[in-house]
C-alpha cells in the first residue's frame, strides 16, 4: 500500500487518513502456515516536523493451522501499528534507537511495515480452541471428536530401569 503524502509534508502538525486494502497474503513459515486474507488498512498520517508519524490499523481474517490437533481454523485479525518515515536526503533526529525506515519523493511504501506487523500478530502457538485437546499420541484420533481406547501409561523415561525390575519380579512370583 503506498500513500501520498505531499499535503501532509506542507505544513507541521497536518494529517491526513488514509484507506486501502492489500492482497492476500500466505507465510509458508517452517513452524506454521499462515494465510491473511480480506486485509483493510485505515491509518493516519501526520507530519512531526521531523518526519511522516503513520499509525493505524489492520483488519481481515487469518487462516492458521492448530498447534496440537492440526486442523485449519480462521480467526478475525484486528491489529494496530505505527512507524516513524523520514524522507531520504532530509536530516534525521541522531538520538533515534529504532531502525529509520525511509520514503523517496512524496509517498510512502507501508508494504513491509504492514507485513512486519502481519507476521508480529501470528501466536507461537495457535489453537483452535483454547481446550484444544490434540492428537492421541498413540493412535493419531482427533481427542476432539472422539475419545480413543488406548491406554495412557506415561511412564517418566527416568524410571524405566524400575518398570523393567517389577515386570521381571512379576515374572518370578508367578
Amino acid at each position: 500500500m503506498i500513500i501520498d503524502v505531499s499535503d501532509v509534508r506542507k505544513n507541521k502538525g497536518n494529517s491526513e487518513r488514509f484507506q486501502g486494502s492489500l492482497p492476500d497474503l500466505h507465510l509458508d513459515m517452517p513452524d506454521q502456515d499462515a494465510s491473511f486474507y480480506d486485509l483493510q488498512v485505515n491509518c493516519e498520517a501526520t507530519n512531526t516536523g521531523e518526519g511522516i508519524y503513520v499509525e493505524g490499523e489492520i483488519t481481515g481474517r487469518l487462516d492458521l493451522t492448530c498447534s496440537l490437533c492440526l486442523n485449519r481454523f480462521t480467526v478475525d485479525l484486528k491489529t494496530p501499528f505505527a512507524e516513524n518515515f523520514y524522507r531520504e536526503g532530509e536530516s534525521v533526529p541522531e538520538d533515534l534507537e529504532d531502525p529509520v525506515q525511509f520514503y523517496h519523493g512524496e509517498k510512502i511504501d507501508l508494504s513491509d511495515t504492514l507485513k512486519e506487523n502481519l507476521v508480529l500478530t501470528l501466536p507461537m502457538k495457535p489453537l483452535c480452541m483454547p481446550d484444544c485437546r490434540g492428537l492421541c499420541p498413540h493412535c493419531g484420533c482427533d481427542l476432539n471428536i472422539q475419545q480413543c481406547s488406548c491406554k495412557d501409561e506415561q511412564l517418566d523415561p527416568r524410571l524405566a530401569v524400575l518398570g523393567d525390575l517389577l515386570k521381571g519380579l512379576d515374572l518370578e512370583n508367578k
